[in-house]
């Protein structure tokens, strides 16, 4: 188990290796102040994790944060069931946050072709291209969190998002991932966003994972939550069957998206 200290320095690296997906080693010891050993224990755990490859005097990241645009494109009809699929889980009343990823996205289309047995419904989400997607197209309340633009995921992050996060009654949150595994849990590949995913799962009743299958077995930099920490799991059936097994191992509830 690594430390908070020995986690933020994780973090520091793969801050500084975001950029250009390299980093020198010499640099990396003198940018952050650390000892050769610690930075080569830290660039060790790292690859463990499957982040970095360790090269003749630096790393190259593995695991970069991938434009929103081209995240879009991934997976799409995977995603596009696991949207709709969530959608069966609205009830009127409800308080809903949509995660501002590119499934919560295809959740917010389906909710935009219509919800006959959903009379009232109070939308919350970060992710702006969620907010304009539903925008005049749904007869529900919407409310988009403010703050900073990160704009390689379309989302406000920081301070003021946090804090209007912190004001919030959430009964249900549809929560994505940049990879799941039974040993890592759900992660993200940056870490602003994961602050707003832990801030929301500490204001919701009820948090639902929506998360293709092609997510399994992929580890992303930053940890969300762990594996157990969800209940209920919206996943396509390709998910692989050592994936079905640690759900069930783990007490989380998979509800197969084109079995609705």
């Amino acid at each position: 188990m690594v430390n908070p200290l020995a986690e933020h320095r994780l973090e520091l690296i793969m801050s500084a290796m975001s950029a250009n997906g390299e980093c020198r080693t010499q640099q990396l010891a003198e940018r952050f102040q650390m000892s050769m050993m610690t930075l080569r224990r830290d660039l060790l755990e790292l690859e463990t994790r499957g982040l970095l490859r360790r090269v003749h005097g630096g790393a190259v990241a593995l695991n970069r944060d991938v434009h929103y645009s081209q995240r879009l494109e991934l997976g799409q009809a995977q995603k596009q069931l696991v949207g709709r699929a969530a959608t069966r889980l609205l009830k009127s009343g409800q308080t809903v946050y949509l995660d501002a990823g590119t499934t919560g996205f295809e959740m917010a289309r389906a909710i935009g072709q219509g919800l006959p047995w959903v009379a009232h419904l109070h939308i919350v989400t970060h992710g702006i291209s969620i907010a304009s997607e539903l925008a005049g197209r749904t007869p529900y309340q919407l409310q988009l969190i403010g703050g900073e633009v990160y704009q390689n995921a379309l989302s406000t992050v920081g301070p003021v998002a946090l804090g209007q996060i912190g004001d919030l009654g959430i009964d249900v949150f549809f929560m994505g991932a940049g990879g799941v595994d039974a040993q890592q849990g759900w992660t993200n590949s940056n870490h602003v966003e994961t602050q707003i995913k832990r801030a929301v799962i500490a204001r919701s009743k009820d948090v639902v994972a929506i998360c293709d299958s092609a997510k399994w077995g992929q580890r992303s930099f930053a940890p969300i939550v762990p594996f157990a920490g969800i209940k209920r799991w919206i996943v396509d059936r390709g998910l692989p069957q050592d994936g079905v097994e640690a759900a069930k191992a783990a007490g989380i509830a998979l509800t197969y998206a084109d079995g609705l």
